[in-house]
């Protein structure tokens, strides 16, 4: 059963903390992150037991019989989340959730993304959420690319974090080892690559992995000489006068709503 306070302010204490909690290494040595907002913290609740969770009487309802919460403090409607929020336009809903298990393992059983050095906050979290909606489950990234629990992020991914897992792959040779010994496809996005919409569907029954790459520079070369499928996304301006490429968050969508769609 959780431990529910009533009080006019929140502690000095919890307010540190859930601050605190916005840098990596704090979140890493509390193994917590940070949720705001009552739909946001609904959805998460079903995968993450929460440590704490700060809101008021009236939003509590929505919440009190999800997950496990280990401890409540409900603040009067008046309380200014703004004081405690990272966000423009507080909710007066937070939540500290319990980050999964540290694992560097995966499973190759099903379609996977591979983030590759993806730094904007916004794309990792949009990219998690088109995740979600076309039924990828497994996300690897590569270093640089970033924290999926950094409160940007989870703001971005609007809960599917409590669908999709996420997991840093250190070592990526033993993971092309795998590739190429299981002959498992891994497609990649170029500016000169085949045409995506000339491209035969891939079976939802077989693996594959489609690497995305960073925002400025792309798939880096130790990744681009391991793909096997180079895809592009064509314009349809017939006089090329356009912009370079496509926000990678934006491309991802699009690539997976290909890829997956029906044979």
């Amino acid at each position: 059963m959780s431990i529910v306070t009533t009080s006019q302010t929140l502690s000095q204490r919890d307010k540190k903390r859930i601050t605190a909690l916005k840098q990596r290494k704090e979140r890493l040595a509390e193994r917590l992150f940070v949720a705001e907002g009552p739909k946001l913290i609904e959805e998460l609740l079903v995968a993450f037991p929460c440590r704490l969770l700060v809101t008021t009487a009236s939003e509590y309802v929505r919440v009190e019989h999800l997950g496990w919460i280990e401890r409540v403090v409900l603040l009067p409607d008046s309380y200014d989340f703004g004081s405690i929020s990272s966000q423009r336009s507080p909710r007066p809903m937070i939540a500290l959730l319990e980050l999964p298990p540290s694992c560097s393992s995966y499973c190759l059983d099903a379609p996977t993304l591979l983030l590759d050095n993806v730094q904007d906050p916004g794309n990792v979290g949009s990219i998690i959420r088109s995740a979600d909606w076309f039924g990828i489950r497994h996300i690897l990234t590569t270093e640089g690319t970033a924290d999926p629990f950094s409160p940007k992020v989870v703001q971005a991914t609007m809960g599917a974090l409590a669908r999709v897992r996420v997991t840093p792959i250190g070592d990526l040779s033993s993971l092309f080892a795998e590739v190429k010994q299981r002959q498992i496809p891994l497609l990649g996005t170029f500016l000169d690559g085949e045409n995506i919409f000339k491209m035969k569907p891939f079976s939802r029954a077989i693996p594959y992995i489609i690497v995305m790459g960073n925002e400025g520079q792309g798939i880096s070369p130790c990744i681009a000489e391991q793909v096997t499928h180079r895809l592009t996304i064509p314009s349809s301006v017939p006089d090329g006068m356009q912009v370079e490429s496509l926000n990678v968050a934006a491309a991802t969508a699009i690539v997976l709503s290909y890829l997956r769609r029906e044979e």
